[in-house]
């Protein structure tokens, strides 16, 4: 399992962005327990509604908060108090903001070193995202806009597809430049064009390809266009034209060298309504999308670490976007000049370039 120094990407062990860190369904008023980034956290929904995350070990004497079912504290009606929670061991309250604002024995001032790190958290498309940042500093970019997930055309995803945990995201990624492996290891009759574009925190698949794919009365077309769109280093937003389909890809690290692979997929309706047609077409989608990742996972789980990429002319731009990807493993002041040594569009030789399309970029 390569780590991120290994692969030279930066000075950080984990990048900055947005990561998945759990489904919306999933958190209540219980702690759910959590590990990315190296470290664990609790989730908890606050009494307000909002989802709060924080480190999970108490400052005071270490003690997890949300791996206690026994607690006098813990079986009370005081154990999450609005927004906060208690520690199972002393009862010390902390509020969303991570700060200590109870202890039930002290009444003195509380120490100003008695805080937990908060997480800052987004609930959105039945997903809770939360952004990590080595330097600790506030987003400086959004979470991707899907306006479809409002229309009532549009079957929604119910629920995130866990597929694998695997290697570093970094080899994930690089699937977003390699144009070889869509015939070779997903099939279909080649690819007749294809480009990659970079602009800022964004990186951009354009392709057509042959394939046979289900649209959403069912039937195949021979063709599939596809405009994908990196938004950060952890999620890939792909709208896929002639299937009336979105897919939304999330890869969380675990570890240094261990990443969470998530999909998740919209269809829309032939009929105009979310009826019995749409959902079965929706379900043929989804185990498309599930089983073509899961032909890459395999190829994941199983390879050597790719620190160094005996890159061909045909591969796709491996180099350019590897050096995207790297703006968000070093200090945020270095992110420009990173991008613009790469900023624009990139091609695979031997195959034309995307060119326009009506259908603007997700």
């Amino acid at each position: 399992m390569a780590k991120s120094a290994e692969y030279n990407l930066g000075e950080y062990a984990f990048p900055r962005g947005w990561f998945a860190v759990a489904e919306s369904a999933q958190i209540g008023r219980k702690p759910f327990n959590v590990h990315y980034f190296g470290q664990d956290m609790v989730l908890y929904r606050g009494e307000s509604g909002k989802v709060v995350m924080l480190d999970a070990y108490c400052p005071h004497m270490g003690t997890h908060l949300g791996m206690s079912e026994t607690s006098a504290t813990v079986t009370s009606a005081t154990f999450l108090e609005g927004d906060s929670i208690r520690c199972p061991f002393h009862a010390w309250r902390f509020g969303p903001d991570g700060k200590c604002n109870h202890i039930p024995y002290f009444h003195g001032p509380i120490p100003e070193k008695a805080r937990l790190r908060s997480w800052p958290v987004e609930e959105r498309y039945g997903i809770v995202f939360c952004w990590h940042d080595p330097e600790q500093l506030p987003p400086d970019f959004d979470l991707p806009h899907i306006p479809q997930w409002e229309d009532p055309q549009w079957v929604r995803w119910e629920s995130l597809d866990h597929l694998a945990d695997l290697q570093h995201p970094i080899e994930i990624f690089d699937n977003t430049s390699d144009i070889a492996h869509l015939t070779h290891l997903h099939g279909g009759s080649g690819v007749s064009r294809y480009e990659n574009e970079i602009r800022g925190q964004f990186f951009y698949q354009r392709e057509t390809q042959g394939a046979d794919v289900p649209d959403v009365r069912g039937e195949s077309s021979n063709s599939m266009t596809t405009l994908g769109r990196y938004v950060g280093p952890g999620m890939l937003f792909s709208h896929f034209l002639e299937a009336n389909a979105i897919q939304l890809i999330c890869h969380t690290p675990v570890e240094d060298g261990q990443a969470r692979l998530w999909q998740a997929c919209m269809l829309k309706s032939p009929t105009g309504a979310v009826d019995e047609t749409a959902r079965a077409a929706h379900k043929r989608f989804r185990s498309l999308m599930c089983g073509g990742l899961m032909k890459d996972a395999e190829v994941w789980k199983h390879k050597r670490a790719a620190l160094r990429i005996m890159q061909l002319p045909s591969d796709g731009p491996f180099g350019q976007s590897r050096i995207w990807y790297s703006q968000f493993y070093n200090p945020r002041n270095k992110a420009a000049g990173i991008v613009a040594r790469v900023e624009g569009k990139h091609f695979a030789r031997g195959t034309p370039a995307f060119g326009v399309c009506d259908t603007p970029d997700p």
